[in-house]
């Protein structure tokens, strides 16, 4: 495993979570948050139990493309 990639997936998962988080209260982009945390984590947390930085980093472990697509939406959707 390449740690700079590792660390590099810990701080965006972190950083997303902190997005999520900041911008809960604003329903709008909380439902595109939803949205894309549906397509995306559902897929590595079926159950929904799971904390969003704990998904994400599931997601890039398992999938590291969808990671990366997941990553550029919420950019581009300006939430990160």
């Amino acid at each position: 495993m390449d740690i700079e990639a590792y660390e590099m997936a810990l701080q965006t998962a972190q950083k997303i979570s902190f997005a999520y988080e900041d911008l809960f209260g604003d329903t709008s982009k909380r439902k595109v948050f939803g949205a894309i945390f549906d397509r995306f984590l559902l897929p590595v947390d079926p159950a929904g139990s799971m904390e969003p930085y704990d998904a994400i980093i599931a997601l890039w472990r398992h999938s590291p493309d969808e990671y990366d697509q997941m990553v550029r939406e919420l950019e581009k959707f300006s939430l990160i």
